[in-house]
């Protein structure tokens, strides 16, 4: 066997070195890795906005008897939402007749109003009836939309959830935040709350 034909022999075993190595590289690159980012844990069900307001809303009537309501939210950390710790709900109400505005905050089942002050405007308000879809369900649609994975990445993300109607006559919307304050700036999920269903923003 010719000195020529080793050489050859070498050339084609060193080639199939290469091929080997950059198909690993390029199956190392492609394979679908499960433990890059571990699942976060499923958000857990505190006291719900719905379940918060009777002690606002017979607080609220006490106030003025034409209260409506115009306005609900909440905050928390990524953390809280998983281990399930109570929200303080806060609640605005508006009055027609006096054009005034009251925020009443619901903390552990007790209802205490915070706030009383007139209005320059016009507030839109809408009724139980028309808020059909709860705090936790439009928690979950933020979930379901990639929130999970923006928990996971920043378990220390902030939470913040509003209930309102955009303008007179629209049906009241969920909007869902999680919020970087040092970034400034929130991955956001509209929902409908009468409907359930996804607001394109």
């Amino acid at each position: 066997m010719g000195e020529g034909t080793n050489v050859r022999r070498l050339l084609w075993l060193g080639m199939g070195l290469i091929l080997l190595i950059v198909v690993g590289v390029l199956l190392y690159d492609w394979w679908p890795r499960r433990d890059i980012l571990p699942p976060a844990a499923e958000p857990a069900s505190g006291v719900t906005a719905r379940e918060a307001l009777a002690p606002a809303a017979e607080l609220a009537a006490q106030w003025q008897e034409d209260a409506r309501l115009a306005v609900v939210s909440g905050r928390w950390s990524g953390v809280e939402m998983q281990q399930g710790d109570d929200v303080e709900w806060a609640f605005q109400f508006f009055s027609p007749s006096t054009q005034r505005l009251a925020l009443v905050l619901v903390s552990g089942g007790a209802a205490r109003m915070v706030r009383d002050s007139l209005s320059p405007y016009r507030v839109p308000t809408f009724s139980t009836g028309e808020w059909r879809v709860d705090s936790d369900q439009a928690l979950r649609a933020w979930w379901d939309s990639g929130g999970s994975t923006v928990v996971a990445r920043r378990p220390d993300v902030e939470l913040a959830m509003q209930l309102r109607v955009p303008d007179e006559g629209d049906d009241p919307v969920w909007t869902v935040a999680g919020v970087f304050f040092e970034q400034e700036s929130a991955f956001v999920v509209v929902v409908n709350a009468t409907s359930g269903v996804l607001v394109e923003q």
